[in-house]
């Protein structure tokens, strides 16, 4: 099995190559029940359990601290969208401290793939550390690791994510929220789709002459070429923008 620098190498494959919701909740706060629409399932086989929290009887969130903690990993079955997950033995989970956009709002497939990638097919451990065990929907609250690695944590890295729902909104403080509001505020967010660069801004390209249209931005680059804006360039509609900032070939 891989270690914590397979996870991160999986990490940034998986942000190069997005192009790309359900607004979550941890602490047990109102949020948007995550959708499963569209999202292909992902299946492994495993011998684990998965850790059965104690039932709810009412419709409130529970406001007594965690009792499940931490126990042998867990196969993920799929990946409903950036903060979200089912898993083996029919519980469906939600990331603590995170919310990514939900569908329909911008970025939602990017975080979605983000996750995938770092826990599609994996077995993964649970870890408590809400306030509370679920939240109103009866999800399970949980930091969810593979690897070794907080897999939370790195979507916060990516730029997928935002910190949220702690207790700076009514939540409750959890285990590692000061190290999740520092990565988001080093981390701007990469769900930024139609944005366009003010065209005065950017020098036109170096070469002064025609783009032959190279087969990625790193060759028009070599030769000269580029940074394109969305808008303004016809070059731009040519290669990719890794990032979603209406600028490519930088």
């Amino acid at each position: 099995m891989a270690g914590p620098v397979a996870v991160m190498a999986v990490l940034a494959l998986a942000v190069a190559g997005c192009g790309g919701g359900d607004t979550g909740e941890t602490g047990g706060g109102a949020g948007a029940t995550s959708s499963t629409a569209g999202e292909p399932e992902l299946t492994v086989t495993t011998s684990s359990s998965v850790p059965t929290p104690p039932s709810s009887t009412t419709a409130a969130p529970s406001t007594a601290p965690p009792t499940t903690s931490a126990l042998g990993a867990v196969a993920v079955l799929a990946v409903i969208d950036g903060d979200t997950i089912d898993v083996a033995g029919g519980e469906r989970v939600r990331l603590i401290g995170i919310d990514t956009p939900e569908v329909g709002q911008c970025g939602y497939g990017d975080a979605a793939a983000v996750l995938r990638q770092l826990v599609g097919g994996r077995a993964v451990i649970l870890v408590p550390g809400a306030r509370d065990d679920r939240d109103r929907y009866g999800r399970l609250l949980r930091y969810v690791e593979a690897e070794g690695v907080d897999v939370n944590l790195l979507m916060l890295l990516s730029g997928r994510a935002v910190a949220r729902y702690d207790s700076r909104d009514g939540y409750g403080r959890h285990a590692r929220e000061a190290a999740y509001v520092a990565a988001d505020l080093a981390n701007p967010s990469a769900n930024v789709c139609g944005a366009l660069a003010p065209p005065s801004t950017l020098a036109p390209s170096a070469s002064g002459g025609t783009d032959p249209r190279f087969g990625s931005c790193r060759e028009a680059i070599a030769n000269g070429y580029g940074p394109y804006v969305a808008g303004r360039d016809p070059e731009y509609d040519w290669y990719r923008d890794g990032d979603g900032d209406g600028v490519n070939c930088e």
